[in-house]
């Protein structure tokens, strides 16, 4: 009888607190993850050096294709000071769509996005068109921070809408 009731006491805790946990809306927070890829591509479209860097984690790592990975926001940095610098480059993409897991801490983005660079000294530029995903990590502070971003290269895609 001493077993039953503790027992039932564990029983009547553990539903308890499964009662507490905050619900994660994980629609909402993906239709967030989307937005703020689409602000983040906006801010590299514009050149604006720090604000795209705010949207990586501290220690979030770039995988491009034919590149070694940057890890780390001071490389992410200088990474991205240089390439606002040369002349003809532009990068944006367009998000496609979103999903947040349960637990509401980790989401990615699956996204179109292209690439425009020079090719020679005379303004020529060339455009390649990539497909990729931004994984995306719940802050200690709630804020969303991207933590991987990897990109490859599409032939198939001419645009990114």
């Amino acid at each position: 009888m001493k077993n039953y009731r503790l027992l039932l006491a564990g029983l009547v805790l553990l539903t308890l607190n499964a009662c507490t946990e905050t619900a994660i809306n994980q629609q909402a927070e993906a239709d967030k993850l989307m937005e703020l890829s689409k602000a983040w591509a906006k801010s590299a479209k514009d050149k604006n050096v720090e604000e795209v860097l705010s949207y990586w984690a501290d220690d979030a790592i770039l995988m491009s294709p034919n590149e070694a990975s940057i890890v780390g926001i001071d490389s992410l940095s200088a990474m991205v000071e240089r390439s606002m610098k040369i002349p003809g480059f532009e990068i944006t993409w367009n998000p496609q769509e979103a999903y947040v897991s349960k637990s509401g801490d980790l989401g990615y983005v699956i996204v179109k996005n292209y690439m425009t660079m020079p090719i020679d000294t005379l303004g020529n530029t060339r455009t390649i068109f990539n497909k990729g995903v931004e994984i995306w990590k719940k802050q200690a502070d709630g804020t969303w921070k991207n933590a991987v971003d990897i990109t490859n290269a599409d032939p198939s895609i001419n645009s990114i809408d």
